[in-house]
């Protein structure tokens, strides 16, 4: 086993979901996991609970690179304002295409459709204000002389609102044409805006995400967030604002004139609180308090919309192009999921609404009518293993139990393809529905949802698989055999006086709890020995006192029988490359003394002689080298002339084998 794939394996180990080789479950009960996967005509709550979503339909749009702004007539028709070709095109009830307005600047953030059913346009950047007629002539409305324009609205008197930036500001253009600035902020942008029923406008800030209030002149700040942008305000019928605040992104020096929902840093000198969060729907009540009702740590929101036929508001994220309805009591539910990575915008009359998205530019109709049937696909299930995948079990709420239903497909790749099982035939059982499929590593799940009528309402909270991966034998990784100079001993452990530390790498791919068996065996050709078995540690200590000096090869064999009945558990072995055991001292022979020069040979039955040395007084010791100049063998020869202390006629001769085994020898000169 290569080093790649044991630590693989030894992070495995770390993972909590696999366990032993026992009955696993993959098991789906909340929002985040169902949102792994896709949802065709489903919707999910908060909760969990998987039902059918809203009738969706597909609008051909013009041909353009990006949808910026729209608006919507209560007859159904729909005006979309674009870039980088700042056209404004209206899309007919009946499908058809028109364009009514060509600027010429780049982009239409903003778009106004007033009560008297002209057409207000706004351009950037450096751009205009434009009244478009219903016979489609356009008229300059206003030049605000200010880079972008990013939002209008229409006050009870039928002046028009309109909010600006580079110099944050909102401008009031009366009917006679005269312009007012109400809010020379102190922001760089101003980007929202709201008329609410008693009149009062409302403004959000793009840089340092404050919600402003504009009545009768008189401002005031209603609320400060903690984030960068007030994307979209929206109120219901209780007297409730509802406004969203995102997080700003890093942006390009030419962004403002080419990216798509720019969004603005705070400034350096505004110091905010610091959260998670990259998005947040808040709540103002009559009473100004202020709550957060709806927040998320990963999505961006891109357009806010209250529909009042469910009372609830539609919340447009991005870069999943997922589509929220937000209930009053904080409790929400996912719509639906465009197949653009921005919902831009959102705008509606009346039931329903309109999607416009970004990232492929589209537009999809939500209808206020429920689909009558619906798919969701899971992710792909990775099992880790083989495995043989059993009973299915889920929980169906409302409406017939049978108008749920679970198809499954197995493979063996990372994703689906021609080698995958076709999708087996549908499991309409809660209780009872069995996989009983081995020999696959990945699985998906399709989920059926189908109502007869639209009072059968058929939901699901969540599903059940259980499966058996199959018992894979251990993997053995290195195994290490090192003299004590090598490896200091294991904490918390006195090892004996002469020993090995044996260690060695080890995991197992089901996740099971190893022992491992010991054996020696000395060489050349003697029987395996058992040493220890049973053994719950990776290491080990060799008592070399126990064995006869020599050459010994150690054989490691790992056993998974703690997680596995005995017919089904594996063992692994690995046997080391040649070692030496030496527990005994050098030897001197051939001693000679005469003419003031000492010669001797130094000898062991295992390892090399390593270090030689002499004394005269057994405390001063001296290095000798052999003849040849490098102790690397089991006998060497020795000759030189002692440096003899003064009166001393006793020579101490101390030789050490590699393994740190010595003796001292005393000879008389």
């Amino acid at each position: 086993m290569n080093s790649q794939t044991l630590a693989a394996l030894l992070l495995l180990a770390l993972a909590p979901a696999l366990g032993a080789v026992r009955v696993k479950q993959i098991e789906k009960t909340t929002l985040n996991d169902f949102q792994k996967g896709s949802f065709v005509n489903v919707s999910i709550d908060s909760e969990g609970r998987l039902s059918l979503g809203p009738r969706l339909k597909g609008i051909a749009g013009p041909e353009e690179e990006f949808f910026l702004s729209a608006a919507a007539a209560a007859n159904g028709d729909l005006y979309l304002g674009t870039g980088h070709n700042a056209a404004v095109y209206r899309l007919t009830a009946a499908g058809k295409s028109e364009l009514i307005f060509k600027g010429e600047q780049l982009d239409v953030y903003a778009l106004l459709l007033t009560e008297s059913g002209d057409v207000i346009a706004a351009t950037s950047p450096n751009g205009r204000v434009v009244r478009i007629a219903k016979d489609n002539q356009a008229s300059e409305l206003f030049n605000p002389e200010e880079k972008f324009i990013w939002s209008l609205a229409e006050d009870a008197q039928g002046n028009i609102l309109c909010a600006v930036g580079n110099s944050g500001a909102v401008y009031r253009i009366s009917k006679a044409g005269s312009a007012e600035n109400l809010l020379p902020a102190e922001d760089a942008h101003i980007v929202s805006l709201h008329v609410t029923a008693d009149n009062a406008i409302l403004a959000g800030s793009g840089d340092r995400g404050i919600l402003y209030e504009i009545r009768e002149r008189k401002v005031r700040v209603l609320y400060d967030s903690p984030l960068d942008e007030i994307k979209g305000i929206v109120s219901d019928g209780d007297g409730n604002i509802y406004f969203a605040a995102v997080k700003g992104l890093p942006a390009q020096p030419s962004a403002k004139e080419i990216e798509v929902g720019v969004t603005f840093d705070k400034g350096e000198t505004v110091e905010k609180e610091t959260i998670r969060e990259k998005s947040m729907l808040y709540r103002l009540q009559p009473d100004g308090t202020v709550e957060t009702v709806w927040s998320s740590a990963e999505e961006l929101i891109y357009a806010v919309h209250y529909d009042s036929g469910s009372k609830t508001v539609i919340v447009g994220t991005g870069h999943a192009g997922r589509v929220y309805r937000v209930h009053a009591d904080g409790t929400y539910e996912q719509v639906c999921v465009s197949d653009s990575a921005q919902v831009f915008r959102i705008v509606g009359r009346g039931a329903g609404y309109f999607l416009v998205g970004n990232n492929t530019a589209g537009i999809t109709q939500v209808e206020a009518a429920r689909n009558s049937s619906g798919t969701y696909f899971s992710e792909v299930f990775d099992a880790r293993i083989q495995s043989r995948f059993g009973r299915l079990s889920w929980n169906a709420e409302a409406g017939k139990p049978s108008a749920v239903s679970f198809a499954v497909r197995l493979g063996n790749s990372e994703a689906p393809d021609r080698s995958w099982t076709a999708w087996s035939a549908p499991f309409t059982d809660p209780e009872n529905s069995n996989i009983n499929t081995p020999g696959y590593r990945f699985l998906q799940v399709k989920i059926a949802l189908n109502a007869a009528t639209p009072s059968e309402a058929p939901s699901l909270s969540g599903y059940r698989i259980h499966y058996l991966s199959d018992n894979l034998k251990p993997e053995l990784g290195a195994i290490l055999v090192q003299k004590p100079a090598e490896r200091k001993p294991v904490l918390d452990t006195t090892p004996p006086p002469k020993y090995l530390h044996l260690s060695w790498e080890a995991a197992d791919p089901n996740l099971d709890r190893l022992r491992y068996d010991l054996f020696l065996q000395k060489l050349p050709g003697n029987e395996w020995t058992l040493l220890r078995d049973n053994l719950p540690d990776k290491w080990f200590y060799l008592d070399c006192e126990l064995f006869a000096d020599g050459k010994y090869r150690l054989k490691i064999q790992a056993n998974d029988g703690l997680d596995n009945p005995p017919a089904l558990a594996r063992t692994a072995a690995r046997v080391t490359p040649p070692f030496i055991i030496d527990s005994t001292a050098p030897a001197l022979s051939e001693f000679s003394a005469a003419d003031g020069r000492v010669a001797f040979t130094a000898s062991d039955e295992a390892s090399a002689v390593a270090l030689v040395q002499y004394s005269f007084d057994a405390k001063e010791w001296f290095p000798v080298l052999p003849e040849d100049r490098v102790g690397d063998s089991r006998l060497e020869k020795f000759s030189f002339q002692p440096v003899a202390a003064k009166n001393s006629r006793t020579l101490f001769i101390k030789v050490s084998d590699e393994f740190g085994n010595y003796k001292v020898f005393q000879k008389s000169i």
